[in-house]
């Protein structure tokens, strides 16, 4: 009798790496929207992060009324402020005030976004967080700088993807330079071609003129 052959043999065994494991074989679509093991988890973290922002601004949400605070700056040299700043002892201070809208859409703004993103993480759909990121970064201000790194980071690490079948820095950085030294040098345009010479052509009787004879 015959031993019956595992198809699970031929296939392309996959390297382990700290970043889980990367597959030896063709990239799919499936793996390039999709997200892998650390991607996911790191969005899950983002979705916390975006909803603990949101429980700050509930606190200011419920009590339905504006708040302020003072922002500081220094003073020129010769001890002038600017425009809408009074001078204080030796900082320049500014009460910024902010009204219970403001609030209102920072609460549901974030805990919306937070909501998508953890939504986005269990889907495993990498272009629905890369959007949705960047928005929270644009309503969370200052902090939002966190979940627009996440959005390029998950951008950048599909462009790895498809292009070199490896989304860390390491491994397409090995890939490009595998391909670089595999790649065949150009020659030149000159030198491959053969010089051809061109045929000289017959002359014409009709337009060429008779030679006369020199006595």
């Amino acid at each position: 009798m015959s031993e019956i052959e595992n198809p699970s043999a031929n296939a392309p065994k996959s390297r382990p790496s700290i970043f889980g494991k990367q597959p030896n074989g063709p990239v799919t679509r499936q793996q390039v929207i999709g997200l892998d093991k650390l991607e996911r988890n790191l969005s899950f973290f983002a979705a916390f992060i975006a909803l603990v922002s949101s429980a700050f601004a509930f606190k200011n949400y419920v009590t339905g009324k504006a708040t302020s605070y003072i922002q500081t700056a220094k003073p020129s040299a010769k001890h002038l402020c600017q425009s809408g700043y009074h001078l204080h002892v030796s900082l320049c201070e500014k009460v910024i005030t902010q009204s219970h809208a403001y609030w209102t859409f920072q609460f549901w703004g974030l805990f919306g976004m937070s909501l998508l993103i953890a939504f986005g993480a269990w889907r495993a759909n990498r272009p629905m967080l890369i959007v949705v990121s960047l928005l929270v970064g644009v309503i969370a201000g200052a902090a939002g700088l966190l979940f627009i790194g996440l959005g390029a980071w998950l951008l950048i690490r599909a462009f790895r993807l498809q292009r070199y079948g490896d989304p860390t820095f390491k491994g397409a950085n090995s890939v490009a330079r595998t391909r670089a030294q595999n790649r065949t040098p150009r020659q030149k345009r000159g030198a491959t071609e053969a010089v051809v010479a061109k045929p000289t052509p017959t002359p014409s009787k009709r337009y060429t003129p008779k030679k006369r004879n020199q006595r």
